[in-house]
């Protein structure tokens, strides 16, 4: 008996199937279908009126769509189940049904998969554990779709409104150059210029190669023992403060070294620069990734407002609900066995963070230095 995995494969797979599969011959009532007229009976499909793609008015009668084309067992299959199949097909593949030949295909390959959901079944496979959590997980994305539908979201939704989340949000829309860095402070210059030479010599110009000679230098020799931890990063900087800046982001970026700030911005990516000097001592460092200016008008992030408001808008719809749905089902939850679980064993690996220099000289690590993506 194959595995229930294995069959699984073959039900999900099988609706594609490329060899065509014989079928008895489907009974209808009459040769051409109930209420075709001998005019349009030769007539090529070319001649048949388009059904436009976005429309769901079948093209047949209902007598025409009752017709069975096939039968596996107690299953039909109608004219009308296979046009709403070939309706729900993406435009380029529907294009390969100009030809009755290929909608014959079709239709021979709805009958094979028919024939394995029916051995499936047989098999008991629809009661196994697999296949019940597919199909669990499957309604509630249904249901999901059915219910937290957004289809007039933000049609009536006022420019006023998103003006004043663009006005609110200037942060989100108006940023300056940023570059994220990272650095090894040290109060010696050669010993600075030296391993500036030997991070280069090592990485031969791979970027990979750098970046693990550089996590393993930051946290053995940089002087800097609050950002070293976390790979000496210093988290995004720029020239000026991003507009709509809080007062700790501006602080965080008044405390960077200038002399580091300027020798930033002229680095390339992932390249170790010129040695920096300043008064926090000698810094060897290297530009993490390059973050480049957003300056949009209102009418520029218009159409993104109102996604994100839409977004907001069906989160809080579906939060509604599985409240609603919590309190109906009278849930409860008892989640202190939870410890008795380990803590999943993962490879250890230090991720750099963002910082803020102290007036120590050291860096102190802070979400603030992290900035929101461009929208």
């Amino acid at each position: 008996m194959p595995s229930p995995l294995k069959v699984l494969t073959l039900l999900c797979v099988g609706a594609a199937a490329a060899a065509a599969v014989g079928c008895s011959k489907p009974e209808r009532p009459l040769a051409g279908g109930p209420g075709l007229t001998a005019d349009k009976a030769d007539g090529s499909v070319e001649n048949v009126p388009k059904v436009p793609d976005n429309a769901r008015a079948s093209s047949l009668t209902p007598d025409q769509r009752s017709i069975v084309v096939a039968r596996i067992g107690d299953r039909l299959i109608t004219l009308g189940d296979l046009e709403v199949r070939l309706e729900q097909e993406p435009v380029v593949v529907k294009s390969q049904f100009a030809s009755i030949q290929k909608r014959k295909d079709y239709l021979a390959k709805m009958v094979q998969f028919e024939v394995l959901v029916l051995e499936a079944q047989r098999q008991g496979l629809d009661k196994d554990p697999e296949v019940v959590e597919t199909l669990r997980q499957a309604m509630v994305r249904r249901y999901l779709q059915d219910e937290v539908k957004d289809d007039d979201a933000g049609k009536a939704i006022p420019d006023a409104d998103l003006k004043a989340y663009y006005d609110a949000n200037a942060q989100v829309f108006h940023k300056p150059d940023q570059v994220e860095l990272s650095h090894i402070l040290l109060s010696d210059q050669s010993k600075a210029e030296e391993i500036k030479k030997e991070l280069e010599r090592g990485a031969e110009g791979n970027s990979a190669k750098l970046i693990a000679m550089w996590n393993d230098y930051v946290v053995r020799l940089s002087e800097d023992k609050v950002t070293a931890p976390y790979l000496g990063a210093l988290g995004l900087i720029s020239k000026v403060p991003p507009q709509g800046a809080e007062p700790a982001e501006i602080e965080r970026l008044a405390q960077i070294p200038k002399e580091l700030v300027a020798a930033a911005f002229g680095g390339e990516l992932l390249t170790v620069g010129p040695v920096v000097h300043s008064d926090k001592g000698w810094h060897v460092w290297m530009i993490t990734s390059k973050a480049p200016a957003v300056d949009k008008t209102f009418e520029d992030a218009k159409e993104s407002i109102l996604a994100r408001i839409v977004k907001r808008e069906r989160d809080l719809k579906r939060q509604k609900l599985l409240d609603d749905l919590r309190t109906r089902a009278k849930v409860t939850v008892d989640d202190d066995a939870v410890r008795l679980i380990g803590a999943p064993k993962l490879e250890s690996a230090l991720k750099p963070a963002t910082g803020n220099i102290k007036a120590g000289g050291g860096i102190a690590p802070s979400a603030a230095a992290t900035a929101a993506g461009a929208p």
